[in-house]
């Protein structure tokens, strides 16, 4: 497949559903209390059968990328090389996608060694079959935007141009920097909608700006709720059942968006962030996925987990609780995906804007079909005309209560 694929025209990862694993939190093989490749290979049914496109690992690599002799290695807290083939194989069988983080360290490509070093790592890891990669270390992608970062994004597309079916993405704060705009990105995973308040104003303000760039840029937008670094939308809005209604509504509008979707592992389940074992730490924490039981640490492991702490609480919230429960969160997201899918919400397509209460907003996507209307004001609303086919809580008749959002045809 070239870079823009031949019968659509675009590449293979727009429209495509993210979903980002945390390696070490997400499934124990071994037992030794921390998660890793073997246990996402293990898990790569679930994934399936939620409708993941493309999965996105961080914590692989043990080293970053462009210093002599290192970049080439797999961290052997989660794994070998032989492992990651063995996931990338069998994910590829699966028809998902495998992208990683890659870590450049911006200080030391100035110097030519350290550029060649670059890109024979880049085309060792695209050699053994990874998809594409995500700068996860680079000045303007975790630090202020300075010429290092435009040197090493032009850099590394220089690099993929040879293997055009390569992805490159990007933490981005906007695609615009005073240097000059980060064209050489496919993929921009735009921090400022991870970050927007429960507003309807602020929401839709982010989401014209998001458009807006990422157009002037031909990349594409990944919208997601939550970061490493954010805390998850049920925490960040609020917590217990109304943080909990609240990220459920921003859902649904995160799925009727144009372009990709980033799902951050846990999110699906509804899961706020554990308690913190470390009160100085500034990173949310997160307790590693709850699989299955009814007491911590839910299938994780089979030894006690040394990970951050899992809450008792998660017993409701496991994958085995809500995967038979229609009305729970991870069902919310599966038919999420698949009426995604059904109605060919795209990339390179007009979000129309309708008339909505204050406090509410309600938008279509061109040739989708499909609106989203969301309440986030204090009181119910009137729902807008159409058959709701997708709501993120129970309507009071023909009304949408607050922390609520619908789906309309």
């Amino acid at each position: 497949m070239s870079r823009e694929d031949s019968t659509a025209g675009r590449g293979w990862w727009e429209d495509r559903i993210f979903y980002r694993i945390d390696v070490r939190a997400f499934s124990d093989s071994d037992a030794d209390g921390v998660g890793d490749l073997e246990g996402v290979r293990d898990r790569l049914g679930y994934l399936e059968l939620i409708g993941i496109d493309a999965i996105w690992l961080t914590g692989v690599l043990a080293s970053p990328v462009g210093r002599p002799g290192q970049g080439r290695d797999v961290d052997p807290l989660v794994g070998t090389l032989s492992s990651l083939e063995t996931l990338l194989a069998e994910a590829h069988a699966a028809g998902m996608r495998v992208t990683l983080d890659l870590a450049v360290d911006g200080t030391e490509i100035v110097h030519s060694e350290n550029q060649r070093e670059l890109a024979e790592s880049l085309r060792f890891w695209s050699g053994h079959g990874v998809d594409g990669f995500r700068v996860a270390a680079l000045p303007g992608i975790t630090g202020p935007v300075d010429e290092s970062t435009h040197r090493i994004v032009r850099m590394i597309r220089s690099v993929f141009d040879e293997r055009e079916s390569v992805m490159l993405g990007g933490l981005v704060d906007g695609w615009r920097t005073g240097l000059g705009d980060l064209v050489e990105l496919d993929l921009g995973v735009d921090l400022r909608f991870s970050l927007t308040q429960f507003d309807a104003t602020e929401i839709r303000r982010i989401v014209d700006t998001v458009l807006t760039d990422s157009d002037n840029n031909a990349g594409t937008p990944v919208w997601t709720l939550s970061t490493w670094e954010n805390p998850r939308p049920t925490t960040r809005f609020g917590g217990g059942a109304h943080g909990l209604a609240r990220a459920r509504a921003m859902a649904l509008v995160q799925f009727a968006l144009p372009g990709s979707v980033g799902v951050d592992n846990g999110t699906e389940l509804g899961l706020p962030e554990s308690e913190k074992p470390d009160r100085t730490s500034s990173h949310p924490a997160r307790g590693p996925i709850p699989w299955e039981g009814t007491q911590p640490p839910f299938g994780f492991s089979a030894a006690p987990g040394n990970w951050w702490p899992t809450p008792p609480s998660w017993a409701a919230s496991t994958v085995e609780a809500q995967l038979e429960d229609p009305l729970s969160t991870l069902s919310l997201h599966r038919n999420a995906m698949e009426l995604r899918r059904r109605h060919e919400i795209a990339h390179r397509t007009t979000v129309r804007w309708y008339g909505a209460p204050h406090g509410c907003l309600a938008f279509r996507c061109d040739r989708a079909g499909l609106t989203c209307a969301l309440n986030a004001s204090g009181t119910s609303v009137p729902k807008p005309p159409g058959t709701v086919v997708l709501c993120s809580g129970s309507l009071e008749g023909e009304r949408i209560p607050p922390n609520t959002a619908v789906w309309l045809t």
